[in-house]
């Protein structure tokens, strides 16, 4: 509803619900076709002036399923109440030219002219989030250092010698990198962060839970460094750090927990839950 009036989608006239193939039309849809398909060049006539239309007797006794006769009087009974006037042509055998009367009142300018305005301001938002996309990818790091995801990958191969190896940089392991790194960007400690992870990397090595030597055998991974922001934290702060725990007496006098061959002792994501000696 807009100002008194409720807006028809043209493409009403495409569905079968509304629009059946041999559907006879009352006056009010016939009048509704002209309006909002005939006078708008939407039925393949264009080039014609705006609510100007042409009437082929057939084709409208076709399309509403009446007799000509019955869209001739029609036509007339239009004309006598004003609501469409005949334009001269060059006669053209069949067809009749009409224009509607206050066209505009149907279809007027200013919509057209705010849809336009609507669409260019769309793409205006739509330019700049790309520019703003495109600037962030690499992402920008301090004194304008374009820095990539992958410089994390690369901060474990070189710094890892007794950690997992990791052959490939997936689409899910730079996915991660470049959520690491936008977090770092937005903290304004993008050099602090990396610093840091390469600590943590070298630390996990001296680490002997995260290297492996825990009841379960498990070790720290790349994967599980950049799965989150604060494992490389935990890993400095000396979380995991203390002698492994003993695969022959559990949790007993170790600094690790352990659960026998449950799940109770992992994560959603599957690592070993590390609880330091009380």
């Amino acid at each position: 509803m807009h100002r008194g009036y409720t807006c028809l989608w043209r493409k009403v006239w495409w569905n079968p619900l509304f629009f059946r193939p041999g559907k006879k039309f009352s006056r009010f849809e016939a009048w509704l076709y002209i309006t909002n398909m005939l006078a708008t060049g939407t039925d393949g006539g264009g080039g014609r002036s705006r609510g100007e239309f042409v009437a082929t007797m057939r084709q409208c006794a076709d399309i509403w399923s009446w007799s000509p006769s019955m869209v001739f009087r029609f036509l007339r009974l239009l004309e006598e109440h004003q609501m469409i006037s005949r334009v001269e042509h060059p006669a053209e055998q069949g067809a009749e030219h009409f224009i509607i009367c206050n066209y505009e009142i149907y279809n007027p300018v200013r919509n057209r002219e705010r849809n336009t305005r609507r669409n260019t301001n769309k793409e205006v938002v739509k330019k700049g989030l790309k520019e703003v996309k495109q600037r962030h990818t690499p992402l920008p790091a301090d004194a304008g250092v374009c820095v990539s995801p992958k410089i994390l990958f690369d901060i474990y191969q070189q710094q890892n010698h007794s950690l997992p190896e990791v052959k490939a940089l997936t689409s899910e392991r730079l996915k991660k990198c470049r959520s690491r790194i936008n977090q770092a960007v937005r903290d304004g400690c993008l050099e602090q962060y990396l610093a840091d992870f390469t600590e943590a990397v070298k630390k996990a090595q001296q680490t002997p839970f995260l290297r492996g030597e825990g009841a379960r055998g498990w070790r720290a991974s790349f994967d599980w460094f950049v799965a989150n922001h604060v494992n490389i934290y935990g890993v400095l702060e000396g979380k995991y750090d203390g002698p492994a725990v003993n695969p022959n007496k559990g949790g007993v006098d170790g600094n690790a927990t352990s659960y026998g061959n449950g799940a109770a002792g992992r994560t959603s994501r599957g690592d070993p839950i590390y609880i330091p000696r009380q």
